[in-house]
C-alpha cells in the first residue's frame, strides 16, 4: 500500500531524504542517460545569470547547476552550492576541481533553512529541489529574503512525464510501505500539478514577473536492467522505494518489468521523456 506523504514533521523528512541521496552519490548522474546535467545548464541559460553575480545554487548536488553558473558569471562572480548530502558536496568538489573552477564552493547547507543575512545574493538557482522540500512556500519565501533587491531566482522542476510510463512508477510505488509516500504522488502534489499552481505560489511568496518556460528531455536506456540500475541512484529510490522491504521490491521489480516490456522498442530500448519547467522571478525593488 502506498503511504501518505510523511511532512507533518519537517525535520525528519529532511533527514530521510538527506540520508537517501547520501547513500545513491556515488551512482548519482553517472551513467550518461540522467538529465541532470542538461537541466542544470539549461537553468543557468534559462535565468540569463549575469557576469559577476553571487549565486546560491540550493541542493546543489553534484554541481549540475553550480559549475556552469560559475562559467556563467565569471572569475569576478562566485557560486556558492549548499547540500545536506555530504558526498554529493564531496563529488560536486572534484567535479569543480577537474573543470579548473576557482569561482566555486560548496557547503553543507539546508535549502529550507538558509543561513545567510537578508540581501545576500543576487541570485538563487534550484534545479531538481523544490519538490523534495517538506514545506515548499517558507522554502521559497527564505530565497526571497536573501536575494538583494531586484534579485534573481530560477527554479528547474519536473512538471510532467509520458503517460505511457505512469504504470511503470505506479507498479513499484503499489509496494511502499505505509508513511512512506508514493514517488509519483509526492511529486505531484500540490502545488506542483501546474505551471500555473507553481507560479501562483511563487508570487504570493514575493516575488515579481514570475513565468514559466518547459523543455521536454529525453533520454534511452538499453533496457529494463539499466533503468533499473539508473534509478536506484535517483529520487525515487531516495525518497521512497529504498524503504520497500527486499522481498516486496523483488515483487515490484517483477510488476514493473512486465509493464516495461509493452514500452520497449523493436531493439529492446527504452525511451523516455520528461518535461521539465523552468520558472524565474524577480525580488521586489523595495
Amino acid at each position: 500500500m502506498t503511504g501518505g506523504p510523511p511532512l507533518a514533521n519537517p525535520q525528519a523528512w529532511v533527514a530521510s531524504v538527506s540520508e537517501g541521496f547520501a547513500a545513491v552519490a556515488d551512482g548519482y548522474d553517472t551513467d550518461g542517460t540522467e538529465f541532470f546535467q542538461q537541466t542544470g545548464a539549461w537553468l543557468v541559460e534559462m535565468a540569463g545569470v549575469p557576469a559577476e553575480a553571487w549565486v546560491l545554487d540550493v541542493g546543489c548536488g553534484k554541481g549540475a547547476v553550480a559549475l556552469p553558473a560559475a562559467w556563467a558569471v565569471g572569475p569576478q562572480g562566485h557560486v556558492l552550492g549548499i547540500d545536506l548530502a555530504a558526498p554529493m558536496l564531496a563529488h560536486a568538489r572534484d567535479r569543480a576541481q577537474q573543470a579548473g573552477l576557482s569561482n566555486v564552493s560548496f557547503r553543507e547547507g539546508d535549502a529550507a533553512d538558509l543561513a545567510w543575512e537578508p540581501d545576500t545574493f543576487d541570485v538563487v538557482l534550484g534545479a531538481n529541489v523544490v519538490q523534495f522540500l517538506p514545506r515548499t512556500a517558507p522554502a521559497v519565501t527564505r530565497w526571497r529574503e536573501v536575494l538583494v533587491p531586484c534579485g534573481l531566482l530560477g527554479i528547474a522542476w519536473t512538471v510532467g512525464q509520458e503517460a505511457r510510463w505512469a504504470p511503470v512508477l505506479a507498479a513499484i510505488d503499489a509496494y511502499v510501505p505505509d508513511g512512506v509516500p508514493g514517488f509519483g504522488a509526492f511529486m505531484r502534489r500540490p502545488p506542483f500539478g501546474s505551471a500555473e499552481a507553481f507560479e501562483e505560489l511563487v508570487t504570493g511568496c514575493g516575488f515579481e514577473h514570475v513565468a514559466t518556460v518547459t523543455r521536454e528531455f529525453t533520454t534511452t536506456y538499453t533496457g529494463p536492467e539499466q533503468w533499473w540500475q539508473v534509478y536506484q541512484s535517483q529520487g525515487p529510490w531516495a525518497v521512497s522505494w529504498r524503504h520497500i522491504p527486499p522481498a516486496r521490491l523483488a515483487r515490484a521489480r517483477r510488476d514493473a518489468f512486465a509493464a516495461l516490456e509493452d514500452l520497449r522498442g523493436p531493439d529492446g530500448t527504452l525511451s523516455r521523456s520528461l518535461t521539465i519547467a523552468c520558472t524565474t522571478g524577480r525580488k521586489a525593488e523595495h
